[in-house]
């Protein structure tokens, strides 16, 4: 039997020329899935461990359908016995395969076997929590989620389970390269963009988005819920304050207080919106977080908090944050430590429950650092001593502190030694920003403004896909008749904006179709 299985895997050839048209690939492709998917369990351990072992025959880059069946049978049978064997422990024969593939796979013929692909990715977690080395499964699954999608920014059921491997291990900076991709699409029951039976519309075509291959009818994802997609930008946002990347967190933070909800406010959204308030102050020192503490109207007040916020559940969340809102007035009233320091030990009971206890702490630092950075406005060289003074320290305290400023980058600035006068050391700033130990050359500004310029690019083609997307919809198109129709017998144009609305605990497909 193992040689029949084997003659029945190797049937796919991709490359074979009978295959070069899309169509043509794509029937095959179906056919080859469904003739597997009627293979029954017991065929599949047939020669295991052998010479003849279809593992061993299959190479996992190019028989990529057959080998995935293979290899998720082969898991299956394997898992059911009572302790995980040596095999599929991490470093055994099968695990090393099952890594390997996931690193290697022929992404086209994944587009196929989303089931298949979706066990497997699924397996490598379950054996690396069972062996207690969860972070063992960060990369592999990384891997199949790149290889998958190279933009990863079809949002999918491993999104959120990855970022919770990345958290559990204090995996920060291997969470970042998923974490900076956009996410342009979410899966839909039935992709907008997917006609069947059109040459460029089949999964195996050179598509636009992954999201017209990757949806709710590929395999490749559980049903996503609103509440999941609040989780992993959350759960992102903690990622990059632990990188202290403070920007990239705040804007996560938004995309977690901008979701829909029908008037009410969830705990994510409670615990983005505490968070929010606290790294806004981060950003920039010298733009108060909310108008109010700096003097402006009520009206002018929200003007920070993300227009699309649904603004009854931005009050209730508000009404339960007063604590982090007093500290954040503390916060912009430059030159006020005392003031800030003593709101900070009023309420330091709320940040150790609410686990921000080193955000709070970051504020002071930057608190700090702010008042150093504007003595450069006024002083090209000031007395550490004076500096001391208005910290309430220590001169030789505040002398390390300002070496650890300088040599982390956050301020342009030497220290000097005056020993001919008893004000002792001196610090003084480059105002030449092309001196100094934050000067960049012309060509690391060159470098910087073309990522800009990729990162741009990119963002820009998205949004574009979406726009297109959003015009094949059934709601985009009623209402464009509705609008049509309205405006031909001589009413006023139609107001498209739309419901917000939704329940964070529905179907999101279901809400959001």
């Amino acid at each position: 039997m193992t040689a029949d299985l084997l003659t029945v895997l190797l049937q796919f050839q991709p490359d074979a020329p009978e295959l070069k048209q899309r169509r043509e690939y794509d029937q095959a492709a179906r056919a080859f899935v469904s003739q597997l998917s009627n293979i029954s369990a017991s065929h599949w351990s047939k020669g295991a461990d052998t010479p003849q072992d279809v593992l061993t025959v299959l190479n996992p880059a190019v028989n990529s359908i057959a080998y995935a069946f293979a290899l998720r049978h082969r898991i299956t049978a394997l898992a059911d016995k009572r302790s995980i064997p040596d095999t599929l422990k991490p470093g055994g024969a099968t695990w090393n395969k099952l890594v390997l593939f996931l690193e290697t796979f022929d992404p086209v013929q994944m587009r196929y076997a989303g089931q298949e692909w979706r066990k497997l990715v699924d397996s490598v977690e379950q054996i690396a929590r069972v062996m207690g080395s969860p972070g063992l499964a960060i990369s592999p699954t990384r891997s199949a989620m790149v290889r998958l999608d190279p933009t990863t920014g079809t949002f999918t059921s491993f999104h959120l389970s990855f970022i919770q491997l990345c958290m559990e291990t204090r995996s920060y900076a291997a969470a970042e390269p998923i974490l900076d991709n956009y996410i342009h699409t979410l899966p839909s029951k039935i992709p907008a963009a997917v006609r069947e039976g059109l040459e460029y519309s089949v999964p195996c075509a050179d598509v636009v988005s992954s999201g017209e291959y990757m949806h709710l009818g590929s395999g490749h994802s559980d049903k996503i819920t609103i509440a999941e997609l609040q989780e992993y930008y959350l759960l992102g946002a903690m990622a990059y304050l632990g990188l202290r990347q403070f920007k990239k967190a705040q804007q996560l933070l938004e995309h977690v207080l901008v979701a829909p909800s029908h008037n009410t406010a969830n705990g994510l959204m409670l615990e983005a919106y505490k968070k929010w308030v606290l790294t806004s102050c981060l950003v920039d020192a010298n733009v108060s977080m909310h108008g109010k503490f700096a003097g402006t109207t009520d009206k002018q007040q929200d003007r920070s908090i993300p227009r699309t916020t649904n603004s009854t559940a931005i009050k209730h969340v508000k009404a339960a944050s007063k604590a982090y809102e007093a500290l954040a007035e503390a916060y912009t009233q430059y030159g006020n430590l005392p003031r800030l320091k003593a709101q900070i030990r009023a309420g330091a009971e709320i940040w150790a429950e609410d686990g921000n206890e080193g955000l709070v702490n970051e504020i002071l630092l930057s608190q700090m650092r702010s008042h150093v950075a504007r003595l450069s406005r006024t002083y090209s060289a000031i007395p550490v001593s004076n500096i001391a003074n208005s910290l309430s320290g220590s001169a030789e305290e505040v002398t390390q502190y300002l070496e650890t400023l300088i040599k982390d980058g956050y301020l342009n600035a030497r220290l000097e030694q005056n020993d001919k006068s008893s004000t002792g050391a001196v610090l003084r700033f480059y105002l030449d920003p092309t001196q100094g130990p934050l000067a960049k050359s012309e060509k690391q500004q060159q470098q910087a403004l073309f990522e800009q310029t990729l990162r741009t690019n990119m963002l820009a083609e998205q949004v574009k896909n979406a726009d297109y997307r959003l015009t094949l919809t059934k709601e985009y198109l009623d209402n464009l008749k509705r609008q049509n129709k309205k405006q031909g017998a001589g009413g006023d144009a139609m107001d498209t904006a739309w419901d917000d609305g939704l329940d964070p605990e529905e179907d999101l497909m279901t809400d959001m179709h």
